[in-house]
């Protein structure tokens, strides 16, 4: 659970900043206390250790995307068609891909470093991946259930699908800590590929 308060967000924020100029090992407790100007003991009223504040980081940073597909499972539940689906897809991946755009730094650290720093990190990262591929299927299964999409579609599949295809458009952006270019045309080409792509993940018939 991601961790509320200011005081717990400024050692969020000053842990990343620490971590984003010299990486994760070199970064100790103190180094941190010493940026967000507070006590040794005032950053374990918050954390248990640097391990399980880097745990809620990645987190809260990830949050924002997660909460994009859920906006999309429950918009689609007010009704769906062809027109909303496909509106919802493409603004979904607009709002996604714009939040690339915005913390492509972040987003290298989190998504390429986090990982190697341990095995519990890659498994969460594993079951990121799972959780937003179980809601953008989610969303996907609303359109199969109205009728509006192909009724064999494999909705696990399709979801995983949609989630790989944002990381891989988004891939050169991350790894280069740089920004995406037109993403109205990269969130269109997504969404016809999704919706209207290869024959075992298309969503219509």
């Amino acid at each position: 659970m991601v961790v509320a308060g200011d005081r717990a967000n400024q050692l969020l924020d000053c842990a990343l900043d620490a971590f984003l100029e010299v990486g994760y090992a070199p970064v100790g407790v103190k180094e941190i206390t010493t940026r967000a100007g507070v006590s040794h003991g005032t950053f374990y009223n918050y954390f248990e250790n640097k391990r399980q504040l880097l745990s809620v980081l990645v987190e809260r940073e990830m949050a924002d995307f997660f909460a994009v597909l859920t906006r999309v499972e429950a918009g689609l539940q007010n009704g769906c068609v062809e027109q909303t689906l496909r509106q919802a897809v493409f603004e979904a991946n607009r709002e996604m891909l714009t939040l690339v755009d915005d913390r492509a730094e972040v987003l290298s650290f989190i998504i390429i470093d986090v990982p190697g720093i341990d095995q519990s990190a890659l498994d969460g990262h594993l079951a990121m991946f799972r959780e937003a591929s179980r809601r953008a299927s989610a969303a996907l299964q609303i359109a199969v259930d109205s009728g509006v999409a192909d009724p064999d579609l494999h909705t696990d599949f399709a979801g995983q699908a949609w989630i790989s295809y944002l990381l891989g458009v988004s891939a050169p952006a991350i790894a280069d800590g740089a920004g995406l270019s037109d993403l109205d045309a990269v969130a269109d080409a997504l969404t016809v590929l999704l919706l209207d792509g290869l024959p075992a993940i298309g969503v219509f018939e």
